[in-house]
């Protein structure tokens, strides 16, 4: 009978240990807590993010252990598979300068039961303990404290601390991964039909884990009041969701627009659009905030007059898209980039990304089309090709206005000078240079010596939240080019935009391109008004 139970005993915590630990390197959702990356769903995001940030473990190190979860993830959602380099610019961890490095201090059961379960989950494979289960329990600890004293977001449910269901699996493995205690239940006869059917439970588990990498639904609900929606004179067009909302095949997958446009173009083509023709449609960028202050740019700008009305648009903004777009601006940072690597830049799928979106508000009847993006102006040809509506280059907005402007030389017998302030993306794809240039403008952008000891330290500091420091750096950047003798700099940068106070007399001097992309497309939407 001793050694019966022995051997039970091993089975089962063996079985269980396994299926920890791929619970564990497969990065399975087991809760969603608050963390330096943003919101952290598993162990090893918060493990990983602080190894990270104190540099304990060299940095291929922490890319191998993420490399098992990334790819599954990589499998599961169907998306394309990060290369090694990616792992750390790609997903959650992108924001990794963003959030404060004291915030996983303020909650140390989550960070020290993520360090314990992590650390279990490779231990438990060599000898059993109970490392894992102390680790569990200190993370659940530490999520019912946030929730019931913490300080968390009620109005916000994506940042709610929460627990998903398949933190029951992660409990029970760790617990029947304790060999000892596990042998101590079947001496019970009373319970051994328990623990034999919780043996066999955990190998069903194990041959369906696959479906495990999706979040379950949370434990328990949230309960808020609900304002019914009201339509009313508002600048933004309100549309039916049946009309906008893209046909999907029996897969599930959606139909591409750029191939299944049929009916959505004879609708058009017979007067009856989703939009008039004085419409824009706005293709949001790398930066929501931006985007939105570009849209409130619109209404208010086109509304000033009391006797007119704003004009008609419509918002497409896509998440999936902004992670693209910020990851290609970011990856000639240096700074987010470690000593000796070299970031991919395939732009294949945002230019994909964005040719939808552009499609898709075309043959919604916008009379044009805009972005307020910088970067997505790097492949605008690309994303414009065949359009048959106008399509805004920011670049060409503001050149034209800054020629309308009928500026003088700050030196005698010198050209017209204008400077650009943007980051290495920006710049290197050079489409403002070039817009400049063909209004006859002499461009002038910050040499090496600027880029590498004031612009980009200044984005750097930004990053970090040093606002003061980066207000110091991106002044002495402003001074570089205006003693260069140049009329005014454009202002092609999200980061840069009120990094420095409305009063400060060196903003005279700069112009944001943005502002000129609004104006032309309320000039646009009022003479297709007229026209109409």
């Amino acid at each position: 009978m001793a050694s019966l139970s022995k051997k039970w005993a091993r089975i089962i915590s063996r079985v269980a240990s396994q299926i920890y630990f791929l619970l564990i390197i497969f990065q399975v959702p087991l809760f969603r807590f608050p963390c330096r990356i943003g919101m952290c769903e598993t162990p090893m995001e918060v493990t990983s993010s602080q190894l990270i940030a104190s540099e304990a473990l060299p940095t291929v190190v922490v890319k191998i252990i993420l490399s098992p979860g990334a790819i599954a993830k990589a499998i599961t959602k169907k998306t394309s598979i990060p290369t090694y380099n990616d792992l750390l610019s790609t997903g959650k961890f992108i924001n990794m300068g963003k959030g404060p490095s004291t915030i996983d201090l303020k909650h140390m059961e989550v960070l020290a039961g993520s360090y314990f379960s992590v650390a279990g989950a490779f231990l438990g494979l060599i000898r059993s303990g109970r490392m894992s289960l102390f680790g569990v329990m200190l993370i659940i600890l530490g999520i019912a404290r946030e929730v019931n004293f913490g300080k968390h977001a009620p109005n916000d449910p994506s940042k709610e601390a929460c627990m998903y269901r398949s933190m029951y699996i992660a409990v029970l493995s760790a617990f029947f991964s304790i060999r000892g205690d596990v042998r101590k239940l079947i001496r019970f006869k009373q319970n051994s039909f328990l623990v034999l059917s919780s043996a066999l439970i955990l190998i069903s588990m194990a041959a369906s884990f696959q479906s495990l990498n999706h979040p379950s639904h949370a434990l328990g609900f949230i309960s808020r009041q609900r304002s019914q929606n009201t339509v009313g004179r508002n600048p933004v067009l309100a549309l039916s969701p049946s009309s906008i909302i893209p046909k999907i095949e029996e897969s599930g997958d959606l139909l591409d627009f750029s191939k299944n446009s049929r009916s959505t173009s004879a609708l058009i083509d017979g007067g009856g659009s989703l939009l008039s023709r004085n419409s824009v449609g706005v293709i949001g960028g790398a930066s929501v905030v931006s985007t939105v202050k570009f849209a409130k740019k619109l209404v208010d700008w086109s509304s000033k007059d009391a006797e007119s009305s704003s004009i008609p648009f419509v918002l497409c903004s896509d998440p999936v898209l902004s992670k693209e777009l910020l990851f290609h601006e970011r990856s000639s940072l240096p700074f987010l980039t470690s000593k000796g690597e070299h970031r991919a830049k395939d732009h294949g799928p945002a230019v994909s990304n964005l040719r939808t979106k552009r499609i898709f508000l075309e043959n919604s009847g916008a009379g044009c089309i805009v972005t307020p993006c910088h970067v997505s102006h790097s492949w605008y040809d690309e994303v414009a090709e065949g359009c048959s509506v106008p399509f805004l280059h920011m670049g060409e907005c503001v050149a034209k206005e800054l020629k309308e402007a009928k500026m003088k030389p700050l030196e005698a017998g010198s050209p017209l000078r204008i400077g650009i302030i943007a980051s290495d993306a920006t710049l290197a794809a050079g489409f403002y240079q070039k817009k400049l240039q063909n209004e006859g403008f002499e461009v002038m952008v910050p040499d090496k010596a600027t880029m590498e000891h004031t612009v980009l330290p200044a984005m750097e500091a930004l990053i970090r939240k040093d606002i003061e420091g980066a207000q110091n750096l991106f002044r002495i950047a402003l001074q570089v080019l205006l003693v260069r003798a140049v009329n005014t700099i454009v202002l092609a940068s999200d980061d840069m935009q009120g990094l420095l106070p409305p009063d400060d007399p060196l903003l005279k001097k700069c112009v944001d391109p943005v502002d000129a992309l609004a104006r032309s497309a309320i000039r646009h939407a009022r003479s297709a008004e007229i026209a109409t």
